[in-house]
């Protein structure tokens, strides 16, 4: 599996940051979504540009992502399919492995390393018991994750919005198992913020007071702090924001 660390122009020649950053800490990310999440922490390190150099994809390769999916090769299709959540685990483990002597991970143990990931389907009888293991292997490996039920697209949401009762009827639970909907999307369209082409953020719809607000509202909608993740409508992404935030001088 290849991987990037940020979103600079592919070519074979120049694949990849070459070198690590001059900085004593870095939070890579393991994204669930290739598209959408990796735009809006590119769009956070642009905002924040003290930060720019410390936070660092772990994907995959630039290639497969910008490549129109009827002309992906099997080798591609399948490197974008590996995004489960135990996947992305394995994604941190290869590229620490990897990537040891240009990033000198045992020289840096402050470095942090984070999931990014939605409920989906992933409390499902199929699915449970990896869900569960992951998240165990995260606090033994001391690796952070964000969580989003049922979806990224409500954190791009609390940006613009308060939460409605409606917006809350789509989370994950006992009561309302998974399923997949348009809704989120439609609000932010609504509000006049779509996603162009259902996944790409438009980089003028974000800045640093949106992106307070949206930690402020997350952190209210966050209830139960001390369950290892949202069974409700929450997101935990407001975490991983903190932290790129208490890294500003």
């Amino acid at each position: 599996m290849a991987f990037i660390t940020r979103r600079i122009p592919f070519s074979p020649q120049n694949p990849y940051r070459p070198v690590r950053p001059a900085t004593s800490k870095i939070i890579f990310l393991s994204c669930e979504g290739s598209v959408t999440e990796e735009e809006y922490f590119d769009r956070v390190s642009d905002i924040f540009s003290a930060v720019k150099t410390r936070i660092q994809f772990i994907s995959v390769a630039e290639d497969a992502v910008h490549t129109h999916h009827r002309h992906r090769t099997s080798e591609q299709a399948l490197m974008l399919s590996k995004t489960r959540p135990k996947q992305l685990v394995e994604r941190i483990e290869q590229f620490k492995e990897i990537n040891e002597d240009k990033y000198q991970f045992s020289k840096y143990p402050e470095d942090e390393f984070w999931i990014v990931m939605d409920i989906d389907d992933h409390l499902g009888p199929m699915w449970i018991d990896e869900w569960n293991e992951t998240l165990g292997q995260c606090q033994e490996k001391n690796y952070g994750y964000a969580v989003s039920n049922p979806f990224f697209e409500i954190w791009l949401l609390l940006h613009h919005d308060s939460a409605s009762e409606e917006d809350k009827s789509f989370a994950v639970t006992e009561e309302h198992p998974y399923c997949p909907t348009s809704h989120f999307r439609n609000r932010l369209r609504e509000l006049g913020v779509p996603l162009k082409d259902q996944k790409h953020i438009s980089p003028e719809h974000y800045n640093a007071a949106k992106i307070r607000l949206a930690v402020e509202r997350a952190k209210a909608l966050h209830i139960d702090k001390e369950a290892p993740y949202p069974t409700y409508f929450a997101t935990t992404v407001y975490l991983l924001l903190e932290k790129i935030l208490e890294m500003q001088p």
